[in-house]
């Protein structure tokens, strides 16, 4: 009986023992902080390039870079129907944990039957999904975005924003300003500004009406403290210069902005998340612009080390590094070294980057201004290469029509024709892309993993619930949302004259009776967060949403006459708009 008594206790001891472990367990991978750095169209080979081009800068590193020691795995970055991704749906899979097609931000796909590389729900077709960004602030954490591109492009809009239209800029802009992220640094002043926006909303005025430090120059910044937690920073009117172009006394780099945002918003003691990206790495492999390509990512290098030194001394954040896809097939070795490659020396490869002082696209700017006769003086000063006249003759006729974009990817193409480098494709590439992670209890993504993981793996150490959940709850579809109620949608289409596609972005109306005689009403505005009561023409009352209030307008591809639209609203309106009458 004693025997039977001690093992019972031994047991007992094992069983509470062994669930002490498995809690701790638990509680060990728990992380208040998450920050996702994601060097846009990034292939893995743009490593070693850069660790070559560093290390003639800075031989006392051995060639290493600072992500090196943190490289876990390899991530697939495809969409829900195509092998080779865009940036708006792999982007939007990292920030919802669903696949989708190119050019949509944070929204469900509709099927594409024949190349549908997953299972596709036709009924969930343009739903707006949640992401970690918006569930994050749902748990009372500070949000983040840093990046070097224009602020509702893909990347940035992917974690703020939700359509099945990628360029659609202004209609993004106005997203993301209504979001309440708690940081924005990057480009883009003129999707705020009331002149330069399609609808002539002064965004800037909603921000300043939202209590936002809003500054666009460098020394305003730089003034910036942890108790600045409502701030925009935009320091271009479009995207920012590649950082080898960069006025270093005007503009922040992209680690400065990393440092400055962490500050902020590690004040908050709930935690915060927050996604840096490296925009403009994807750009340059784009030109197939090897200086680009190589200066840009040593930038984000930097930022990455900005990022892991706070990860390792706070000891209570996680780290997730990986881009959304390839780009350009970028190669250390060209046709050029079709023989010879292993005798190719370290200077060979790196002195003609190095030799560059800008970018082909600063390259490209600077010419744009200088006379016809110094095109080769200034190119030669800038590069260390000998033009030849059929060159010149081309650089000068782009000048002269006065088409700087245009200029961009010849004088690139000059560039990498004096190296070794080599380029496949000027678009995005399949290949698996590379990951790095930190977590200060090591649970950490290793291995070959989906872009889906990703989502998975922040939402689960943030100990966050379902984004299902959140989808359900906030962006419901009106006819399920307003059973019962009368109501109805007033479109308001307008004509972007920089749209190639000729596809009106489409700032629609929610118009919900209260009373039979429809004097005391509500409304909505598509893209904001919050919804006005009506009595008359008089507003009596302002009610918060909880989220953005979004007006999805698509024409379904096996009826292309036939447009259908629908607002994403909280499925509780019906009840908030109930108590708010009671009121």
């Amino acid at each position: 009986m004693l025997f039977i008594k001690s093992n019972l206790i031994f047991l007992s001891f094992c069983l509470i023992f062994n669930f002490s472990l498995s809690v701790n367990k638990a509680q060990d991978k728990h992380v208040k902080n998450v920050i996702m750095l994601i060097p846009d169209g990034t292939s893995t080979s743009v490593l070693s390039l850069t660790r070559w081009y560093k290390y003639g800068i800075c031989p006392s590193d051995a060639c290493s870079l600072y992500i090196d020691k943190y490289i876990s795995g390899l991530v697939k970055t495809h969409s829900s129907d195509a092998p080779i991704g865009d940036s708006a749906p792999t982007g939007s899979t990292y920030a919802t944990g669903y696949l989708s097609h190119t050019g949509y931000i944070a929204t469900y796909p509709p099927a594409n039957i024949g190349k549908d590389l997953v299972k596709i729900d036709p009924a969930k077709a343009y739903q707006p999904l949640f992401t970690v960004l918006e569930a994050a602030k749902k748990n009372n954490k500070s949000t983040g975005l840093v990046v070097t591109c224009q602020f509702p492009h893909a990347t940035p809009a992917d974690f703020s924003a939700h359509t099945p239209h990628r360029d659609k800029y202004d209609l993004i802009a106005k997203q993301m300003v209504y979001n309440n992220l708690n940081v924005m640094f990057g480009g883009g002043t003129k999707y705020l500004n009331a002149a330069t926006r399609e609808d002539k909303e002064d965004l800037v005025l909603v921000l300043k009406n939202k209590k936002y430090n809003y500054l666009t120059h460098y020394s305003d910044f730089k003034k910036l403290t942890p108790a600045d937690s409502l701030v925009w920073g935009l320091f271009a009117n479009d995207y920012l210069p590649f950082d080898l172009d960069t006025n270093k006394d005007s503009i922040p780099s992209l680690a400065e902005m990393t440092d400055k945002a962490i500050k902020i918003l590690s004040a908050n003691k709930n935690g915060f998340f927050l996604m840096v990206e490296g925009s403009k790495v994807d750009w340059a492999a784009h030109n197939n612009d090897p200086v680009g390509v190589v200066s840009e990512f040593l930038a984000f290098d930097n930022a990455v080390e900005v990022a892991m030194k706070f990860a390792e001394k706070d000891g209570n954040t996680a780290v997730v590094i990986c881009p959304d896809h390839g780009n350009s097939a970028i190669s250390a070795g060209n046709k050029r070294t079709n023989k010879g490659y292993d005798t190719l020396s370290i200077s060979a490869l790196v002195n003609p980057l190095r030799d560059c002082k800008l970018t082909a696209e600063g390259l490209a700017t600077l010419l744009m201004t200088t006379q016809k006769e110094y095109i080769a003086h200034v190119f030669k000063i800038n590069t260390n290469i000998d033009l030849k006249k059929h060159e010149i003759d081309t650089l000068n006729l782009l000048i002269k029509a006065g088409r700087q974009p245009a200029l961009v990817r010849p004088i690139a193409k000059i560039i990498t024709a004096n190296t070794f480098i080599g380029f496949n494709t000027n678009g995005h590439t399949g290949e698996d892309v590379m990951l790095a992670n930190y977590h200060p209890h090591n649970y950490k993504l290793t291995g070959v993993v989906q872009n889906t993981d990703v989502n998975k793996y922040m939402v689960d150490v943030l100990g966050l619930p379902d984004l299902d959940s959140y989808t359900n709850k906030y962006y419901c579809i009106d006819s399920i949302a307003l059973k019962g109620l009368s109501w109805k949608i007033i479109d308001t289409p307008i004509d972007d004259p920089k749209d190639h596609k000729d596809v009106s972005a489409h700032y629609g109306k929610l118009l919900i009776n209260l009373d039979k005689a429809g004097k005391r009403h509500a409304i909505i505005n598509s893209n904001t967060d919050f919804v006005s009561i009506y009595n008359g023409e008089k507003i009596i009352q302002h009610i918060s949403l909880g989220s953005i209030a979004l007006y999805m307008y698509e024409t379904d591809k096996n009826h292309p006459i036939t447009p259908f639209s629908h607002f994403y609203i909280p499925r509780d309106l019906g009840l908030i708009l109930e108590q708010a009458q009671k009121k």
